[in-house]
């Protein structure tokens, strides 16, 4: 029947990701950007858990859980702790602090319902696979299953939203910062995405010149941008159908359904040729 459960979060990619796990899981998201708020839904709704982050405007979490389990109405709400530093006590400074559990943000997408679902009753537990986002129609069968997808990034090791969230929804995804592997590899994927939003000079100069050889050798290709931030020569919105454009800050759900649409029309291109 799935969960109700408060995430208490002031970074938007953290939250986003969040948010998007457990509703794919079957449960509710309620959201509070800062400590204050947080406290006041946990009273007012009542959720089946909260997940706090620690460093928090107006409140930080240590603030939020001594109020929640100071109240005898919230007591007994399970509140982790969401931190991106893991501690040498295996959390006993967490739970000392009034926490029941501890989160690492920096853990493994596929990780967090697990982890998360530890602190709920059965009942209330997943116990069949995700189903797709709501927001969207479901991928076409086989889409996800064995796909491979590419990732061009400039800060792999920052664990960047892209990343997090395909490795969470099963694709078989490679991530590489070198744009010459990239444009070596691209043409032995399903898709090639490249996130431009760590990239700037000579490197994004690379970058481009690897992706429009992607793209003009018919490889379905992605790109991520921020809004405000002009396409690197020789990448523009001209270089083929095959290449599709997006722009930062995006959700969950909507990169999901552009690499769903990107696979599944490579799929109807490619099926006359192979008949």
């Amino acid at each position: 029947m799935g969960a109700r459960i408060l995430i208490i979060e002031d970074h938007p990619a953290n939250m986003e990701l969040m948010v998007y796990l457990l509703e794919t899981f079957g449960h509710q998201a309620l959201q509070a950007l800062d400590g204050e708020t947080g406290v006041a839904l946990a009273r007012g709704e009542r959720p089946d858990l909260i997940v706090c982050d620690i460093q928090l405007p107006k409140l930080d979490g240590y603030g939020v859980v001594a109020q929640l389990k100071a109240d005898p109405a919230t007591r007994a709400i399970p509140v982790l702790a969401a931190s991106a530093i893991r501690t040498d006590d295996d959390g006993a400074a967490m739970r000392a602090a009034g926490f029941d559990g501890c989160l690492i943000k920096s853990a493994e997408p596929e990780q967090f319902i697990p982890d998360i679902e530890k602190f709920l009753p059965p009942a209330l537990r997943s116990s069949a696979p995700p189903t797709p986002h709501p927001e969207h129609e479901p991928a076409p069968a086989g889409a996800k299953a064995g796909a491979r997808v590419l990732l061009l990034d400039g800060a792999p090791g920052n664990a960047g939203l892209a990343a997090s969230i395909l490795q969470a929804c099963g694709y078989a995804l490679t991530v590489i910062d070198d744009p010459l592997r990239f444009r070596n590899l691209a043409a032995g994927c399903d898709l090639a995405l490249c996130d431009f939003e760590q990239i700037d000079g000579a490197w994004t100069a690379r970058c481009a010149r690897a992706m429009a050889d992607a793209a003009r050798a018919g490889v379905p290709l992605l790109v991520l941008h921020a809004l405000d931030a002009p396409l690197p020569a020789p990448i523009t919105e001209t270089d083929g159908p095959r290449a599709r454009f997006l722009c930062h800050p995006i959700e969950a759900g909507e990169l999901i359904a552009a690499v769903d649409a990107a696979l599944a029309e490579a799929r109807r291109y490619a099926g006359p040729a192979g008949m």
